[in-house]
């Protein structure tokens, strides 16, 4: 047993109830010799010498009461101190189980992020792989003066432009280049940079422009001539 954790009244209680019984053991003992001399000697055993015993046995009841109310005192400290034990053990399983569960949720909360961050790189790439396009109608070139003929040279030039990510890099810029009314497939009306095609051209070199949170891939285009339109269209392919 541990008389540690006991306190000072009840340890006060504990020795001396301890005491007491010492002490009535010590004197009941020698009341029993002095009698048992007394009857040796064939002396009258009187009153006086027959209380003595019972007041010792009186002095045991009470220490035995005393040392009996203290032993339930220590016992009953005993059960406080195991509850008080049980409930910090309680206390600590039940932290180390929010930390569990927090640190579970933060995994998960992780892991969903990482996974929103996966799918949004494969939608980036697929959509830089299929490349992000633009179009424009472009009129027959009309010179300034009514004899004058309509060259490459005095040809309005325009910019025809592709909004990608800013972060995105330039794989390739495909032109193409048909009638107002195209019967083919746009793959069959491709052509190269600075390649002519019915009096119309693209510039040999793209350009890029912010744009805001993204950019802009611009590539010049002019039509020179005098009685059909042009449809100018770019496709910019990129990756992140």
């Amino acid at each position: 047993m541990d008389f540690s954790h006991l306190s000072e009244p009840l340890m006060a209680s504990m020795v001396g109830a301890l005491a007491t019984v010492a002490a009535a053991l010590v004197q009941l003992r020698i009341s029993w010799r002095k009698e048992m001399k007394e009857r040796e000697r064939g002396q009258p055993i009187t009153k006086k010498t027959r209380r003595g015993p019972v007041i010792v046995v009186f002095a045991l009841l009470v220490a035995a009461a005393v040392g009996g109310f203290a032993l339930s005192q220590y016992f009953v400290s005993l059960r406080e101190g195991d509850r008080d034990s049980l409930r910090a053990d309680l206390q600590s399983k039940l932290s180390e189980i929010n930390a569990t569960a927090t640190r579970l949720e933060q995994a998960r909360t992780n892991e969903r992020r990482q996974i929103e961050t996966e799918i949004q790189r494969a939608d980036a790439s697929r959509l830089g792989e299929e490349g992000a396009a633009a179009s424009v109608v472009v009129g027959p070139c009309k010179p300034e003066g009514a004899k004058q003929a309509c060259t490459e040279q005095s040809a309005p030039r325009i910019a025809l432009c592709a909004r990608v990510p800013a972060a995105a890099s330039v794989k390739e810029v495909q032109l193409y280049i048909g009638a107002e009314k195209p019967k083919q497939p746009w793959q069959d009306n491709r052509v190269q940079p600075g390649e002519e095609a019915g009096q119309s051209r693209f510039a040999e070199k793209f350009t890029e422009r912010p744009d805001g949170d993204a950019k802009q891939i611009c590539q010049g285009f002019a039509n020179w001539s005098g009685e059909k339109s042009r449809i100018a269209r770019i496709l910019v392919k990129y990756a992140l």
